[in-house]
């Protein structure tokens, strides 16, 4: 299991950096890439009061089509903290482009 989640997080950190090379300027790369590494990398319960976890990309194209209304604003809390958190992170850490 160990193995699964790690290999998904390496997936999920490749994807979001490769999404971000398609824009040149650094604000938006860093945008892209922190909201498409919050969208693959936050989990949460699936339905309320159960222990089973899922990723939040599911659990909000479920809520928006098929399942009852347990509300959108439940899922969308730890995704704004894990999206707010990785675009601080990111900003910081990202590379500038040396003028020499």
């Amino acid at each position: 299991m160990i193995y699964f989640f790690l290999i998904y997080l390496f997936l999920s950190f490749t994807i979001s950096y490769l999404l971000s090379l398609f824009t040149s300027r650094r604000f938006l790369k860093i945008l892209i890439f922190s909201l498409s590494l919050s969208l693959s990398i936050t989990f949460w319960f699936r339905n309320p009061g159960e222990s089973f976890i899922a990723p939040i990309i599911s659990i909000m194209l479920l809520e928006s089509t098929i399942l009852e209304g347990n509300g959108i604003y439940r899922v969308l809390r730890p995704l704004a903290i894990t999206f707010l958190f990785l675009l601080i992170f990111s900003a910081i850490f990202w590379k500038k482009k040396s003028k020499s």
